[in-house]
């Protein structure tokens, strides 16, 4: 009988076979294009896109009616435009007061969307998957905040647009009409891109410390509910006990501070609801610091959370 050999009784043997897989050859795109498809990915998932029907309904559902009333506007051009040189018609929508009218629709878009965006892979654990590869923490918060902010820019923005071919059809001339409409409609951007990124921010920075939908969506729906009503109590009051320092809460407001920046974007005068210490410029500013905070503690909770 022949000796054992004891190399090979003494360690596990084996061996390595090329199994004939193909080998990625092609290039590695990085960091930047891997936030890029989840900007992408996130905003078609705002909007239901590659879902089934019921995914759309909402979103698509919300933004029809916060369109809808700049629509019968359109539809209603010339009889508003006859209206206008009557003198009978003095409350219609316009480009500076559309969202401070109907800014409740927009809310309702973010409880119902924002959850959407954020909550799904925490409750399925799937941010490691994201974290393993090229992207940061860093790049997912700001992809996911840019992905709301610009379906909130396209529902903000499409009412603007029907606005503006209204008013162009109100004109004799609808050229001539363009060219003096156009300055007037163009604020509308920056006033409307400050409000997206605004809500987008606050949604997101709220709804990313649940990975419950229905939990976020309730959260969220109370701030801004509350966050609207108490300060204008507080004013209220303040008012009537000489408080100076009430007024200053009015800022912290998330959809009349939004209304007062617009304002400031259009150079209209704040109205009689607004305090009278405080001028279009500092809800500017107010919105400006809401979207810094917020944004800081959407990157701060990304930073702390297990993945």
């Amino acid at each position: 009988m022949s000796a054992t050999n004891p190399v090979a009784a003494g360690k596990p043997s084996g061996s390595i076979y090329d199994l004939g897989y193909r080998h990625y050859e092609g290039k590695r795109r990085g960091r930047l294009f891997a936030a890029w498809s989840l900007y992408v990915d996130s905003l078609r998932g705002i909007w239901g896109f590659g879902r089934p029907m019921s995914a759309k309904a909402a979103p698509f559902i919300i933004a029809g009616l916060y369109s809808f009333f700049a629509v019968i506007q359109l539809a209603f051009s010339s009889v508003i435009s006859q209206s206008i040189k009557n003198g009978t018609a003095t409350d219609i929508f316009t480009y500076g007061n559309y969202f401070s009218r109907l800014g409740f629709f927009l809310i309702l878009f973010c409880v119902a969307q924002a959850p959407e965006v954020v909550c799904r892979d925490q409750r399925y654990q799937v941010l490691p998957l994201y974290f393993t590869r090229a992207m940061r923490r860093v790049d997912y918060a700001l992809a996911r905040l840019a992905s709301l902010s610009t379906a909130l820019f396209v529902a903000l923005m499409v009412p603007m647009v029907a606005l503006f071919v209204g008013d162009v059809l109100m004109g004799a001339d609808a050229f001539a009409a363009m060219g003096t409409e156009l300055p007037r409609a163009l604020p509308a951007i920056p006033a409307n891109l400050l409000t997206a990124l605004s809500m987008a921010s606050i949604s997101l920075a709220l709804s990313s410390y649940s990975p419950r939908r229905a939990y976020s969506a309730i959260g969220l729906l109370a701030y801004f509910l509350l966050m609207e009503a108490v300060p204008a109590i507080i004013y209220s009051v303040g008012q009537q006990a000489g408080w100076t320092w009430a007024d200053k809460l009015v800022l912290t407001t998330p959809i009349t501070s939004l209304g007062g920046a617009t304002n400031w974007f259009f150079g209209i005068p704040l109205t009689s609801e607004f305090p009278s210490t405080l001028g279009a410029d500092a809800y500017l500013v107010a919105c400006v610091a809401s979207v810094c905070l917020f944004t800081a503690v959407l990157l701060f909770r990304y930073r702390r959370i297990s993945a």
